[in-house]
């Protein structure tokens, strides 16, 4: 016996049973609700909307696997993104339910991860490890660990030093995680997951950059190796403090390389990394002179040669930074 639709449901109360169903991941539920809705009320935009979000996650969910295969974290993250891109997920009608409906999803990657058994420092693909999850859920403190984590295991890319960085912004401590996307920056600004950066700042000088075609010739990947140099002048980084020898002869090592390279074969891509690393070694002066084959002078030459107006803004910088010290 089919089940008797009542006459006086109210319709908002049947839609909303569906969009509440539907951010908490019920498909099932938010479904029988659409049903129900389309029955009594022959549908609208809205609900139409709703109704391909439901199908389009059930879809995929469901060619993900089972909950206890080890693969299932993996292929749920890459169906995520590709469904992030989707028209489905696109729809403006639909777009105040995304973050509730993102945020129920990693909750269930998360479950996932732990029931196939990964540790925090595993990586969902080649680049996303398992604390952006943690990010997606609000979990900070533990995304941090779990990013620290991979850091400690050999797996610190720029890309996931990003991701730790976002952590500490959206924590609320913007300092500690400017200072960290500049160790990034360091590695490969090309390589951080712009797309889901979280400092406004920073995504907004990308934009900038990208758009100064006679200064940086258009090219969003040279723009992007420029962009830590722009964002040092304009106070958005702090000067990188070398605490040990060491790690400061690897980075003269990395930086006698680079000009090298660039006196072979001359790039632009090589100027701008020529240019980060110069501001670094120049924040650690004291090394410097304790190093022989490169001299404080020459780097400030160099930095010069490859971009005049933006030296001219990082001697401002220095300049205003020194007087506040005075």
């Amino acid at each position: 016996m089919s089940e008797q639709i009542s006459l006086f449901e109210d319709e908002y109360l049947v839609l909303n049973a569906a969009v509440s169903a539907l951010a908490a991941l019920d498909i099932d539920g938010a479904l029988t609700s659409l049903h129900r809705y389309h029955d009594i009320y022959h549908g609208n935009g809205r609900s139409e909307g709703l109704t391909k979000i439901a199908l389009a996650l059930q879809s995929g969910l469901s060619a993900c696997g089972e909950t206890d295969n080890g693969d299932r974290p993996g292929r749920l993250f890459a169906f995520w993104r590709d469904f992030e891109k989707s028209p489905e997920a696109g729809q403006a009608a639909c777009a105040s339910l995304m973050p509730q409906i993102n945020h129920s999803f990693f909750r269930l990657l998360i479950r996932c991860c732990e029931a196939a058994g990964l540790p925090d420092s595993a990586f969902l693909d080649s680049r996303i490890p398992v604390g952006y999850a943690h990010i997606q859920t609000g979990s900070y403190d533990r995304a941090i660990a779990s990013l620290q984590a991979c850091i400690g295991s050999g797996g610190g890319s720029a890309a996931v030093y990003g991701y730790l960085a976002d952590a500490y912004f959206l924590r609320g401590d913007p300092a500690a995680a400017r200072q960290i996307y500049l160790e990034a920056c360091l590695i490969d600004p090309c390589a951080l997951d712009w797309d889901h950066l979280r400092d406004e700042e920073l995504r907004q000088m990308r934009t900038e950059l990208a758009e100064d075609v006679p200064r940086e010739g258009g090219d969003d990947v040279l723009s992007l190796q420029w962009l830590p140099s722009h964002a040092y002048a304009r106070g958005l980084f702090l000067p990188k403090r070398v605490r040990l020898r060491d790690e400061f002869g690897a980075l003269v090592e990395q930086y006698l390389e680079l000009r090298k390279r660039r006196l072979r074969v001359p790039s632009p891509e090589l100027d701008a990394r020529l240019f980060l690393t110069g501001i670094v070694l120049c924040d650690n002066e004291p090394f410097l002179r304790l190093i022989r084959g490169i001299d404080f002078a020459e780097v400030r030459r160099e930095m010069k040669r490859a971009h005049p107006p933006l030296f001219a803004a990082y001697l401002k910088r220095i300049e205003k930074r020194a007087h506040r010290l005075i």
